[in-house]
């Protein structure tokens, strides 16, 4: 019960309290809309799910655990490319700044939850 109740608010929080995070990238509101909905969630989404593998374990943790650590990290990973984007206005630049700022992310949060496949 607890698992479902995390779950629908994690979808509501997802899709209608963050920013898009593209927005500053595409400069038309509506292509920054579209890439979201059809490329740029699955992007974030893929993201949130390895950052919270560093966190939880699918066989040993709950449910509700999970699905409250992949909300903290899709707010978080979409708050970072939206903070990023702010300030680089080159594409590769960015690029190159958030996946290493990514990876250290994940190597950092692995060590600190002893989870790390690195």
């Amino acid at each position: 019960m607890l698992y479902k109740i995390v779950s629908l608010v994690s979808i509501f929080v997802r899709n209608f309290l963050l920013p898009n995070p593209y927005i500053n990238f595409i400069v038309n509101e509506t292509y920054a809309e579209l890439f979201n909905i059809f490329i740029g969630g699955f992007i974030l989404h893929k993201l949130a799910y390895w950052f919270t593998g560093n966190i939880y374990r699918k066989s040993i943790d709950d449910p509700s655990i999970g699905s409250f650590g992949y909300l903290i990290s899709y707010v978080v990973i979409t708050l970072v490319v939206s903070f990023l984007g702010l300030f680089i206005s080159d594409f590769t630049l960015f690029i190159i700044v958030f996946l290493v700022l990514y990876l250290l992310a994940c190597i950092f949060i692995g060590k600190l939850f002893d989870r790390n496949d690195f």
